[in-house]
Order: structure tokens, then sequence, then C-alpha cells
């Protein structure tokens, strides 16, 4: 019998970009009963809603997707927004998960949390020798707290979650809104935006020189409940690829799937943030026996399909 088949899980974030990965992935290992709250439903941040929520719902297993996110502009623009909004959130489920007996929780913190001049590739060992990247600090160091969180009421309460650093996300229901999309997304806007529109050039921000490690949403989803399964430690634990890729690489790709021959323009004024970033998936590996591994360019290609078809209602709520 599936695992799933007899629990009911809450999906945090439920119809976000991870979300929706989960959800599908849920439905196809027959889960008992989902619970999939709206933010309008439920605001995370708010004791009384998740207090109220776990009351009501009382779930075996959460899944913890939710989170204010976007890219770096975004990061820099509001960094006390990103720490108070993905701090209490973080807290908040963990906390009432732990009060109303939650069997197991898994959660994403982020890989943009390892310290910003750190020599690749990433081992966890190494997540608190240094400080973040500083454009993305308040949103990094909340979503480090999980981990706190994780260890602490383990020692403490004997509550069982674990915390995945997850590599660079991609995948359909991403965020392609320009002004607050992470790199992948707002690549493919860009790029096929301009095949439509039959533009000459693309800008692309900063130099291409920094490198990342992309892993497909789908993946991620897979993972999330394989550790649910399987994994009785707090982490943190990598999850991603093991491949790293320079954005001057993915930028090539994209293009080339999109079918854009024009120029790319390179405005080197813009950060490139973190100079490198890929990690070691030893560990991972060890204890899950695999480690996800949809290529770059099958993913890309999902993504830019979807984002053709569902381009007009993107542009139409935004």
């Amino acid at each position: 019998m599936s695992y799933w088949r007899d629990k009911k899980v809450l999906v945090t974030g439920a119809h976000g970009f991870v979300g929706h990965a989960v959800l599908k992935e849920l439905e196809s290992n027959d889960c008992g009963s989902v619970i999939a709250p709206t933010k309008e439903e439920c605001d995370l941040r708010k004791e009384d809603d998740v207090k109220q929520l776990f009351e009501e719902k009382r779930p075996d297993i959460v899944i913890h997707c939710a989170g204010k996110v976007g890219g770096i502009a975004a990061n820099r623009s509001a960094l006390g927004e990103f720490f108070y909004d993905n701090l209490m959130m973080g807290t908040l489920v963990l906390e009432y998960s732990r009060q109303f007996g939650v069997k197991k929780l898994v959660a994403l913190a982020v890989g943009c949390g390892y310290p910003k001049y750190l020599e690749p590739p990433f081992k966890e060992i190494d997540y608190w020798k240094d400080l973040p990247d500083e454009n993305s600090i308040g949103y990094a160091m909340a979503k480090k707290m999980l981990v706190i969180q994780s260890w602490t009421y383990r020692e403490q309460y004997g509550f069982d979650s674990s915390i995945l650093l997850p590599a660079n996300l991609y995948g359909p229901h991403d965020n392609f809104h320009l002004e607050s999309s992470h790199v992948v997304p707002a690549l493919i806007r860009k790029f096929v935006e301009a095949v439509i529109n039959k533009e000459r050039t693309v800008e692309v921000w900063g130099t291409g020189a920094a490198t990342r490690e992309f892993l497909y949403v789908n993946d991620t989803a897979r993972a999330l409940l394989k550790v649910a399964e399987n994994y009785d430690e707090s982490g943190p634990l990598n999850l991603g690829t093991g491949v790293e890729s320079s954005i001057k690489e993915l930028v090539e790709l994209i293009k080339n799937i999109s079918g854009f021959s024009g120029e790319i323009e390179w405005n080197k004024s813009r950060p490139d943030g973190q100079p490198r970033r890929y990690y070691d998936m030893s560990l991972f590996k060890e204890k899950m026996k695999y480690v996800p591994s949809t290529s770059l360019e099958d993913g890309l290609r999902e993504t830019i399909d979807w984002y053709r078809l569902h381009r007009e209602h993107i542009q139409n709520n935004h």
C-alpha cells in the first residue's frame, strides 16, 4: 500500500510554484487527503490563522512550501519584509505542527543561505561558516532559522522535521513577472517575447560569469515526498543535481530552445549575486539512494512550452 494512502497532508503554499508540483506528486502517489489552503483562507504570518487551520484540519504530515520569494531586485528592495514574512511563516507552521501532533514536517530552506564566498561544491557542514550574499540576506537568514527550529524542536520535543536546501528552482507555474522573478523564468519570458515581437536584442543582467545549479520543480516535489517517507534527521540536506552551469550557458540554452536569433546585450552594471553556487550531493545520495537527474535542457524545454501555452493569461494577470 502507498505510504500516502491513509495520510492527511497539509501543503502550505499549495497554489504557488512548488506547491503545484507537490499536489501533482501527492495525487500520483494516491494520497488519502490533501489540505491546500489559499492565502486568503489562511495568512501564515498570523498566529490566529495558523492555529485555527491546525485545530480544524489536524494533518498527519506537513509539507511547508510557502514563502515570500523573488529575484535579486525584489530581495534588495524589501530586505526586512522578506525577513519578517518568511520568519513568521516558518516559525508558526513548525510550532503548530508540534502542538497538534504532526507526525512529520518537511520544509524548504534556501541555498542562498550558504556563505557568499564559499568555495563550491557546497557541503551541508559549511552552511554556518559565514553570512550569505547581502542582496538576499533577509530572505536567506529567515529561512535558515527553519533549520535551527528543526534542531531545537527535535532535541526538546522529539518533533520530527527535515529541512531541505533546494538549488535554483525552475519549471511550470513559476513566477514569470519580470520585476520579481528569478533568473530562469525572467530569461524565458524575455527570449520568448523577443521571438514573438521580432526583437533584435535581449538585455541580460550581469556578466554571465556567475554559476548556479538548476533544479526542475517536479524533481523537487518528488524529493519532498521521498524525504517525508524515508529521512528522520533535521538536516540541512542539499537538494539539487550536483551540476554547475554558468549564467552564460543558461542564456545560450534558452536562446536556442526559444528560437531567438538576435544579439544578447550583457548589462554589466547589474549584480551577478553570489559568484559560484552548486552542491555536493553525496549526503543526499547516501541517505536517499538517488540524485535528481532531469537535465537542464529537458527541463527548460518543458518550461518554455508551458510558458508559451500560458503567456497570455500570465500577462493579463500582471
